[in-house]
């Protein structure tokens, strides 16, 4: 399944710039270009492209929702739906499967009187895939060009696929230093977001993270996000304050500061 996903997306990004623009639909919705974002202020426009996409519930989505308007695939003539959509969707599928599992994991051990809480939570959620590409790090001096500047993820967790190039750092907070992530296209790594981070009042951490692809090749990798019902009220979950923001809320102002 891994396999077909990335066959996908070296497919798509293969596609001559003028068809991937005709996929554009905005922060969190099909394609970007390179130098679409920028995650880090200070530096120069992230050096990557990539695609976003989600399940396909036309009873939920809307041109006026944000983060749930209908996916905008590729014309049939260039990217069968065989070659493109259908793997897309089936991976699609297993991640959103195992994102539940892993958010029961994660709360299992911490204090939620409220049961139901973590079904609101899971209940139609905003949770986007991304197919992501980067090319080789230019070999200039050049401290403000990244793939993909320091930044938290937004939401609540990311499941991250990869295709064994390396290029994720994390940063080790005690040190402030940066540390490469092991690259493993068997495994997936997991990053806890800005979201669980203050749901949980800080017990998961969000981790700081960028990439440089200093690897030599054209690295490709697919961050699965998830980030919650959009009306959910985002407020720690050990009393300490009041909410905050909706996870819609949080999301719109997040995706605003780096586009």
């Amino acid at each position: 399944m891994q396999d077909s996903v990335f066959c996908a997306s070296k497919k798509l990004f293969s596609l001559p710039q003028e068809e991937k623009l005709k996929l554009k639909g905005g922060p969190g919705l099909g394609y970007e270009a390179f130098g679409s974002q920028v995650l880090e202020a200070g530096k120069k426009p992230d050096l990557k492209e990539g695609y976003f996409y989600h399940r396909e519930m036309p009873e939920l989505q809307s041109a006026d929702k944000p983060f749930q308007k209908p996916n905008i695939w590729p014309d049939t003539s260039l990217l069968p739906e065989e070659d493109f959509k259908f793997p897309l969707l089936a991976y699609y599928t297993a991640m959103y499967e195992l994102a539940v599992h892993l958010m029961g994991l994660l709360v299992r051990g911490l204090d939620i009187s409220n049961s139901n809480m973590m079904a609101e939570f899971c209940r139609e959620p905003i949770a986007p895939a991304r197919l992501l590409h980067y090319p080789p790090h230019p070999d200039i001096d050049a401290d403000d060009l990244v793939g993909a500047g320091a930044h938290t993820d937004f939401g609540a967790i990311t499941i991250l696929l990869t295709d064994g190039n390396s290029g994720l750092q994390v940063l080790n907070q005690s040190k402030k230093e940066w540390v490469d992530v092991p690259s493993r296209s068997d495994a997936f790594v997991v990053n806890i977001g800005d979201l669980l981070e203050t749901w949980t009042s800080g017990q998961y951490k969000s981790n700081v993270h960028r990439v440089i692809n200093t690897s030599g090749q054209q690295r490709y990798s697919v961050p699965f996000f998830f980030d919650g019902n959009p009306d959910f009220l985002v407020e720690p979950l050990d009393g300490s304050g009041t909410s905050k923001y909706t996870v819609l809320e949080h999301l719109s102002l997040r995706y605003s500061q780096s586009y």
